[in-house]
C-alpha cells in the first residue's frame, strides 16, 4: 500500500511539472523519438520533457505482434489498448569530468497490465569513462539497430526495464597500452524482478496447484573488444561475451529435488548466491537448480565505414549452459571414464542470430535495411544429461532455451527478455508461465527511410517456423508470419510534435498467435527546456 501511494504521488506530481510547459515550449534541433541522454547535445545542463499517446484497435485474438514486441514493455497483448506516456530526461555535466544522468518516465492506460506504471527512475554518475547507473532505465540488444532487428537473445529491449545497480564502461573507450586499434566497454549488474503480481495471478489461474517462484534476483555481466580505428581503416571487428543470470526468490507450492511439494521455501539468496551468480563455473556435480538460471551470448561482429555507405555483419550465439558455451565438454561417464564430448557443429554453434545491417548516408528514400535468420533448433540436441538412468554415459543437451524447473521463464511480466520471435508466456491460453515454443528458424527484415525531414517510415516482415520444444513437441509445425507498415509525420517548431499511423498483420496457421489486425495511432511532442 505504502509503495502504491509513493508511485502515485510521484505520478501525479511529474505530471503538474510537465503538462504547462505546453504553452512555453523553446525550440531547438533534437529528435521527436524517446532517447536517451547520451543523444542530446553537449550542454552543461540538458532537460528535455516529453508526452506521447498510443491508441491500438485490432481484431483477433491479440494486437498485432510487432505492435508488442521491442517496446520496452510499453504495451499489450490485448487488441484493443491506449497508453499516455510522460517523461522528463536530462543531464548536467560538472567540473573535473563528472557527470549526471537522470529520467523519470511514467504512464497511464487501459487495456494494459497496470493502470499506472513508472516506466524509467534512475540516476547515473559518470566520471570519465567510468559510469554508475541506478534505477530502471532503459536498454536495448548489444550490436543491434534497435528499430529494425528482431533484438538480442540475451537481452533485446522487449520486456520492461528491470531495477538494478550497475556499473562500467558504458561506452567503448581504447586501452592505452595496446595504442589506438583496440577499445573495450562492459559492466556489472545486480537488480530484482518487478513481476510478482503477474507470477502469482497467472498460478493462481492456470489451477494446477498455485505452484510459482517470485521475488527473483537479477544479475548481468559482459565485456566486449573492438579492434579498429575507422579514421585510419575503414574495417573493424568486436567480440564479446554476455552473461545473464535470475537467481534467489521464493518457491511456493513446489518441488526442489524430491517428491515433497514445498510450501514456501526460500532459495539462497545471501552473498554467496550473488558471487555464485558472479561466477558460476562450479565443479561438476555442484551446480544444481538453487544455484539459479544462467545464460548468455557469444557476439561477433565486422563493421564497414564507407564514406557514402557502411555494412555490418553479425553474429550471436546463445547458450543455456557450458555445454552450449563452447561445445566440447570433458567429462566421466558412469564407469568413470574420461573423454571429450563434441556436440558438433549443427547441434551447437548453428544455433543463434546471423544478420546483415546496410546502413545508405547519402539522400536516400532507404536509409537502413536489416536481414536476420534466426535458428535455435539445436540447443545441442534433444537428450538430457541423465545420469541416474542405465545408460552408458551422462550426456547434455536438451538445453530448453529460456526455459527452467524452478524459475519457469526467463521473462518478466510475461514478456521475454530476450529474443520476442520464441513467443513469450503471455500469449500462453492456459496461463503457463514457460514459452511454447523454443525451437525455431526464424528470417527477419527490416527497413526504414523517409522523405525530407517530414515524413519517415518503417517496415518488417518476419517468418517463424516453430517446432515447439524438445519436452513437448508442439502436436503439428506452426508457422507465424508478421508484418508492420509504420509512418509517421514531423511538424510544428523543430518538427517537435509527430502523428505515427502503423498497421499490423500476423498470420499464423496454428493457436501460438492466431490471425491478428490492427491499427494504431500515436501522437507525441517534446519539449527542450534547458
Amino acid at each position: 500500500m505504502q509503495y502504491r501511494f509513493f508511485r502515485n504521488v510521484i505520478c501525479v506530481i511529474s505530471a503538474l511539472l510537465a503538462l504547462p510547459l505546453y504553452g512555453w515550449a523553446q525550440g531547438g534541433d533534437f529528435s521527436v523519438q524517446r532517447r536517451s541522454t547520451a543523444d542530446y547535445d553537449t550542454q552543461n545542463r540538458n532537460l528535455v520533457y516529453g508526452f506521447e499517446s498510443v491508441g491500438t484497435l485490432g481484431n483477433g485474438s491479440y494486437a498485432p505482434f510487432w505492435f508488442t514486441s521491442n517496446r520496452q514493455g510499453l504495451s499489450s497483448e490485448n487488441r484493443n489498448s491506449g497508453l499516455m506516456h510522460f517523461s522528463a530526461l536530462g543531464d548536467i555535466s560538472l567540473q573535473n569530468n563528472f557527470d549526471v544522468d537522470y529520467g523519470l518516465d511514467f504512464g497511464v492506460g487501459a487495456g494494459m497490465h497496470s493502470t499506472w506504471t513508472i516506466h524509467q527512475l534512475y540516476i547515473d554518475l559518470n566520471y570519465k569513462w567510468i559510469g554508475l547507473e541506478m534505477g530502471m532505465k532503459e536498454r536495448w540488444g548489444e550490436l543491434k539497430n534497435r528499430t529494425l532487428s528482431t533484438g538480442g537473445l540475451t537481452w533485446s529491449g522487449n520486456s520492461q526495464p528491470i531495477p538494478q545497480l550497475r556499473a562500467g564502461i558504458p561506452d567503448f573507450v581504447r586501452i592505452p597500452i595496446l595504442g589506438r586499434w583496440f577499445s573495450v566497454k562492459g559492466h556489472i549488474s545486480y537488480g530484482r524482478l518487478t513481476d510478482d503480481k503477474w507470477r502469482k495471478s497467472q498460478a493462481e489461474s492456470a489451477g494446477d496447484g498455485n505452484k510459482y517462484t517470485d521475488a527473483l534476483l537479477f544479475h548481468s555481466k559482459a565485456l566486449f573488444i573492438k579492434c579498429g580505428d575507422k579514421d585510419r581503416f575503414p574495417l573493424d571487428a568486436t567480440i564479446g561475451l554476455e552473461m545473464y543470470s535470475v537467481f534467489g526468490g521464493t518457491l511456493h507450492n513446489r518441488m526442489l529435488y524430491t517428491d515433497e511439494i514445498l510450501e514456501e521455501y526460500k532459495l539462497p539468496s545471501g552473498p554467496n548466491a550473488y558471487m555464485t551468480a558472479f561466477l558460476p563455473f562450479n565443479k561438476v556435480g555442484e551446480q544444481g537448480k538453487e544455484n539459479g538460471n544462467i545464460l548468455g551470448s557469444w557476439h561477433l561482429s565486422l563493421d564497414y565505414h564507407g564514406n557514402e555507405w557502411g555494412v555490418r555483419a553479425y553474429y550471436e550465439h546463445f547458450f543455456e549452459d557450458h555445454s552450449s558455451m563452447i561445445g566440447v565438454e570433458y567429462k566421466n561417464d558412469l564407469e568413470g571414464k574420461k573423454g571429450f564430448i563434441d556436440y558438433g557443429f549443427k547441434r551447437n554453434w548453428l544455433d543463434g542470430i546471423w544478420g546483415v545491417e546496410v546502413n545508405i548516408k547519402e539522400s536516400s528514400p532507404v536509409r537502413n535495411v536489416v536481414f536476420e535468420v534466426l535458428n535455435t533448433r539445436g540447443q545441442c540436441g534433444p537428450i538430457c544429461n541423465a545420469p541416474l538412468f542405465p545408460i552408458e554415459e551422462g550426456v547434455d543437451g536438451c538445453d530448453g532455451m529460456y526455459n527452467h524447473d524452478l524459475y519457469d521463464s526467463y521473462s518478466m511480466s510475461g514478456y521475454a527478455i530476450g529474443s520476442p520471435i520464441l513467443v513469450s508466456p503471455v500469449y500462453n491460453k492456459d496461463y503457463n508461465q514457460r514459452f511454447r515454443s523454443n525451437r525455431v528458424l526464424s528470417y527477419h527484415l527490416g527497413v526504414d527511410g523517409g522523405f525530407g525531414d517530414k515524413w519517415d517510415f518503417r517496415a518488417l516482415f518476419t517468418h517463424t517456423t516453430h517446432w515447439g520444444t524438445y519436452e513437448d513437441p508442439l502436436n503439428e509445425i506452426q508457422k507465424v508470419t508478421s508484418c508492420l507498415l509504420e509512418g509517421s509525420y514531423r511538424l510544428g517548431d523543430a518538427y517537435s510534435w509527430k502523428i505515427g499511423l502503423s498497421l499490423g498483420l500476423d498470420f499464423n496457421d496454428g493457436d501460438l498467435l492466431g490471425n491478428n489486425t490492427g491499427i494504431m495511432v500515436t501522437l507525441s511532442k517534446l519539449w527542450k527546456i534547458l
